[in-house]
């Protein structure tokens, strides 16, 4: 029996998972924290923010926020590559490779290190 020896199955699962949440929860996060947490007074203002950051307290949210954001990355990093190979920079698979999963890994741990100042 054949086996392949590739590893677009993880980044595909990554893909999907990503596009499911970009669909679902973060147009929910936009209009909650975008809109519905927006104000002119600034009195209320510090208030909502007190709010928000209390939320943000909880392990919990903080990881939910972190799977989210990683998600989108990974998303945006495999949509990113297979839209330029498609155009056809298939001669620099590796690099693209590199730059658009390594541009998720970043974004990924700029998102860790934020979280966890919070």
């Amino acid at each position: 029996m054949y086996v392949s020896k590739s590893n677009e199955a993880l980044w595909w699962s990554l893909f999907s998972a990503g596009g499911v949440l970009a669909a679902l929860v973060v147009p929910a996060l936009v209009l909650s924290t975008g809109y519905l947490l927006a104000t002119h007074d600034t009195s209320e203002a510090s208030e909502r923010y007190a709010q928000l950051q209390t939320v943000l307290d909880g392990w919990i949210v903080r990881l939910a926020l972190f799977v989210v954001i990683f998600l989108s990355f990974f998303h945006c990093a495999h949509r990113i590559r297979h839209t330029l190979m498609d155009l056809g920079v298939r001669g620099a698979s590796l690099l693209l490779m590199v730059v658009c999963y390594g541009g998720a890994l970043a974004g990924t741990f700029a998102a860790a290190v934020i979280l966890g100042k919070l």
